[in-house]
């Protein structure tokens, strides 16, 4: 049926799936890369993830909040409702994790690479630590859409 709230619930869907998706594939990239010492891979590779995620994952990330605040109106569901405001914690641990943590953890990574003469165990320990962020980040998403999913009460 062909009606306001499934063009917004398709958008909301098909943006999740963009969303956490490019957040899985730039996991799996991050986790073949946390014992990368190659040192021209990192600096060719790392800003396109970079790019990737702020042209591509941001904005649809905006989309799914967007699309999800409309419906939760429309359908009168209630701001307060648990599972809603799991959905609203998720976005607000993903501009925290995504703006924060991974992107300073990937501006290190990056300027270890970028070192003319560098220290490898560096090199590898920041890699590591941005893996361990974006698996965390990957588990946040893997929550939220378990709580939209099956809207859990309490």
């Amino acid at each position: 049926m062909f009606n306001v709230y499934n063009v917004l619930k398709f958008l909301h869907v098909v943006s999740v799936i963009v969303w956490v998706g490019g957040v899985a594939a730039l996991s799996v990239l991050g986790w073949l890369l946390r014992g990368e010492r190659n040192r021209e891979t990192l600096k060719v590779v790392l800003p396109e993830l970079t790019m990737y995620g702020q042209r591509i994952i941001g904005p649809a990330s905006v989309i799914v909040l967007l699309t999800g605040l409309a419906m939760v109106g429309m359908a009168k569901i209630g701001f307060g409702t648990f599972w809603v405001l799991w959905g609203f914690g998720g976005v607000v641990l993903h501009i925290f994790m995504g703006a924060l943590v991974i992107r300073k953890r990937t501006m290190t990574v990056g300027q270890l690479a970028s070192a003319s003469t560098g220290d490898d165990v560096a090199l590898v320990t920041a890699s590591r630590k941005l893996w361990h962020a974006q698996l965390l980040y990957l588990l946040i998403l893997a929550s939220v859409v378990y709580a939209m999913v099956l809207k859990p009460t309490l």
